[in-house]
């Protein structure tokens, strides 16, 4: 193949990789609460859920967020710290959430927490997309969504 073919080749071939690189997964927040719980998700078809909680103690309220991803079965181990970076609209975050069972958690419990996580829980209220990435493990996601407003308002009151 002759450099003017390879180049002809791969001008056709651009458009393709593009579109590869900028899909997203098309998420729905789902608002519930359970017995001491509020909590809302950001549920994929693909059985991916992120979300945001406040839950009541005995000593007061606690938020934090949650994830979930079929993926984290085979790469992430229980009990371990894995640094999670948020991207939504060129802004950036990191929080360390901790490994149970199949699932990562956050839970706000000083001050500098909250402030972080009153920080992503309104740029996520704000927003229509998010991105996320956890290093250590080479796992990354980019998602879009709608009715944000709703399923949040209100959900962080007793926690940030």
């Amino acid at each position: 193949m002759t450099a003017v073919a390879r180049f002809r080749f791969l001008l056709a071939f651009l458009p393709f990789l593009a579109q590869s690189a900028a899909a997203q997964d098309a998420a729905e927040w789902e608002r519930n609460s359970d017995k001491n719980v509020v909590y809302a998700n950001l549920v994929t078809g693909k059985s991916e859920l992120f979300g945001f909680f406040c839950r009541k103690t005995q000593t007061g309220y606690v938020g934090g967020i949650v994830m979930r991803m079929p993926s984290f079965r085979i790469l992430v181990r229980d009990e371990e710290h894995y640094s999670l970076n948020i991207v939504i609209e060129g802004s950036r975050d990191s929080i360390t959430m901790k490994a149970k069972d199949v699932d990562l958690w956050f839970e706000a419990t000083d001050l500098n927490q909250q402030l972080v996580l009153g920080r992503i829980f309104d740029s996520v209220k704000a927003s229509h997309q998010l991105e996320m990435a956890i290093s250590a493990i080479g796992w990354r996601a980019r998602y879009t969504f709608s009715d944000t407003a709703t399923a949040l308002d209100g959900l962080m009151e007793h926690c940030l």
